[in-house]
Parts: structure tokens; C-alpha cells; sequence
């Protein structure tokens, strides 16, 4: 462990994080010692982004933070000083964050893992010690499935990881590619739903059926010689049937838990009208409920949603579903020092 040093003086510290889209697991069967395996990507729909000062400086956050948030961040605080910075003296501990927007929890865009890794980054730089992602990560409790969160929080872009083997603290990175800047998701989010969480999410791992292998073996085998090429090449078209193909695949196995292929039933519905109109890179963000919709350009992206509001206009069922646009963030999260922004993408050491 680093010697602690004192803390930045009369500076204001700011760490921002970008949302994440998990677009499925890679292998649930575990049949070669590892389970898991992640795709997914950062975007610019959402972020998570707080700050500390010294004490002299404005404690007032900018947003309403629900309690039960507040406790989290207490929670995340105590359990870096418990671990990464259990060395740091009482007497240069500030404990007090500022909170200026934060990522919706459980909606699939990876807000528990943000926050934790923000926190972490933010308590880290405030006192001066260069401490990995990863180590954070597990310092914090995150990453237990995907590293999906971390390793966008480092490099922004499409991200594939190699899940948990025996020996894993966390997720081990295989592909990061900058995802297509003229790219974009037609993003699909249910105000009234939540995806599953706690103590249910973990139920559902525990007591769904073994993944056959052949859909792991099939899913890997997609990635690898489909998307991960169309992704490169800048194929969408390929690109969105491999998205399609692995969905299906993970959302059948979850069904039993989730309530069929998609979480929220609206959206599914949605989501059939876009197949109709000719889409079809249609994916669901974890547990849900957020999904999206992968279009080449802003102009076909207005054009879908321009199509799925008319729809949601005749419809009674429809009008809690949000819309909008989304593209694909290609830098690591942001850490702003008295006006001074590098992102961890240029700082960060594996």
C-alpha cells in the first residue's frame, strides 16, 4: 500500500463516469473454468459525477438524492477506508461528497458500479494515491459477473471481458475498440419498471437451469467471427444480427426470471415495431429494463423514434416509455482538478 499523503489543499476534485450498456454474457455454462464473459459499451445517455473539497469549499450537491443513495455513498466511503485507505489518518479523512448527477438505478445502464468507481477514484486522488480500477473495483465489491463498468470506466468503447476463472479478483479484459462515432442506439427506457436487483438477482443465478453449451459455444463463436469484425468494419447491418442472435439466446435463458425475452413489456412491444420497420440490432441492457436499438446514423436514429412515438400516440400502454438518443462514448471517465480535465484512458497503468 502507498504511504498516504496529505490531502489536495483548497482544490475541488471532480470524477465522472460514463453509463454502460451490457448486451450479454459470452459463457453461463462455465464448462471451461470460467464463468460469465462480458460485451457491452459506454455511452453519453447518462453519467455519474461527484466531487469533493476541501473543507473550506461549497458542500451542496446540485440534484435531490433519494436517501437510500445517500446511504450507498456513506456505505462506499467507510468500506475505502476500511480498505484502500486504511492507513490514512482519521484527522484527513473528509467524508462529505458532493453529488451533481447520478446514472438511474436499475435500469441496466450500470449505476451501482459507477458509483462505486467514482467514489473510489475520487477519495483515491483527493489523497494522492495512484490505485488501479480494478482494485477498486474489488476493494468496493463490484465485479463480481461483469467488468463490463470497469473497464468502460478506464477506456470508454466496445468492451469484451473473459469473466472470472478461478484466480480472477475481477473480470480480466480481452477487446476494447472505439465504437462508430457516426453510430448510434435508439435508447428505450421504462419510467414505471425496474429491472431485478439484490437479493432477487442473485435468486435468479442460483436457481435458473444450467446455459447449454452449445448456446455458449454458439454465442462465442457469433462474437468473435461476427460482431467483433462488423464492429471493426462498420458493418451495422452485420453487426445488429449478431446483437439479435446473442440476445435471443440470453434472453430466452433468463425469460423465467425477467418475465419473457424483454423485461418490460411495453418496450418489447416497441421493439417489435421496430423489427417490422426493417431494424434489427435490438438489445436489452442486463436485467432491464433499458434496451436499445443500434441505427447507423442520428438521421436513421430520429427517424425510429420519430416511428415509435406515432405508435406510442395510439397507444395508452406506451406512454411511460422514454425515448432518446445515444451514442457511443469513446474515452475513459473524466477527472477534473480546478478546471483541469484528463480522462483515465490517458492516466490510467494496467
Amino acid at each position: 500500500m502507498q504511504q498516504p499523503v496529505l490531502p489536495v489543499q483548497h482544490q475541488t476534485i471532480f470524477v465522472q463516469g460514463p453509463a454502460r450498456l451490457h448486451l450479454g454474457f459470452l459463457d453461463l455454462n462455465g464448462g471451461l473454468g470460467r464463468h460469465f464473459g462480458s460485451i457491452g459499451l459506454a455511452v453519453n445517455s447518462h453519467h455519474t459525477k461527484l466531487s469533493i473539497a476541501d473543507l473550506d469549499g461549497l458542500q451542496q450537491s446540485d440534484i435531490s438524492v433519494p436517501e437510500s443513495t445517500k446511504n450507498k455513498i456513506t456505505k462506499l466511503i467507510n468500506q475505502f477506508y476500511l480498505t484502500l485507505g486504511k492507513d490514512i489518518p482519521e484527522d484527513l479523512r473528509r467524508t462529505k461528497v458532493n453529488v451533481h448527477s447520478l446514472i438511474p438505478e436499475h435500469a441496466g445502464l450500470g449505476s451501482g458500479t459507477q458509483l462505486a468507481l467514482v467514489i473510489g477514484q475520487l477519495l483515491a486522488n483527493y489523497h494522492q494515491l495512484d490505485i488501479p480500477t480494478p482494485t477498486i473495483a474489488q476493494a468496493l465489491d463490484r465485479g463480481k459477473r461483469s467488468g463490463i463498468g470497469i473497464s468502460t470506466f478506464d477506456t470508454g468503447g466496445f468492451v469484451v471481458d473473459a469473466g472470472l476463472g478461478p484466480h480472477s479478483p475481477t473480470p480480466v479484459r480481452l477487446f476494447q475498440q472505439a465504437f462508430p462515432s457516426q453510430w448510434r442506439l435508439v435508447m428505450l427506457m421504462d419510467k414505471n419498471h425496474q429491472g431485478i436487483h439484490g437479493q432477487t438477482e442473485i435468486q435468479a443465478f442460483q436457481t435458473l437451469p444450467e446455459f447449454p453449451l452449445q448456446h455458449s459455444q454458439r454465442i462465442c463463436h457469433l462474437t468473435l467471427m461476427q460482431l467483433l469484425p462488423a464492429l471493426i468494419e462498420q458493418d451495422i447491418d452485420l453487426f445488429g444480427s449478431a446483437v439479435s442472435e446473442i440476445q435471443t439466446l440470453i434472453g430466452q435463458h433468463f425469460a423465467p426470471a425477467q418475465g419473457g425475452q424483454y423485461t418490460s413489456k411495453p418496450i418489447a412491444m416497441l421493439l417489435e415495431h421496430a423489427k417490422s420497420l426493417g431494424f434489427n440490432g435490438m438489445a436489452q441492457s442486463s436485467w432491464g429494463p433499458t434496451c436499445c436499438v443500434f441505427t447507423n446514423s442520428q438521421d436513421q436514429a430520429d427517424q425510429l423514434i420519430a416511428e415509435l412515438r406515432s405508435k406510442m400516440d395510439l397507444d395508452p400502454q406506451l406512454q411511460n416509455i422514454e425515448l432518446l438518443s445515444a451514442a457511443g462514448v469513446n474515452q475513459g471517465a473524466s477527472i477534473t482538478i480546478d478546471s483541469q480535465t484528463k480522462h483515465f484512458n490517458n492516466i490510467v497503468r494496467d
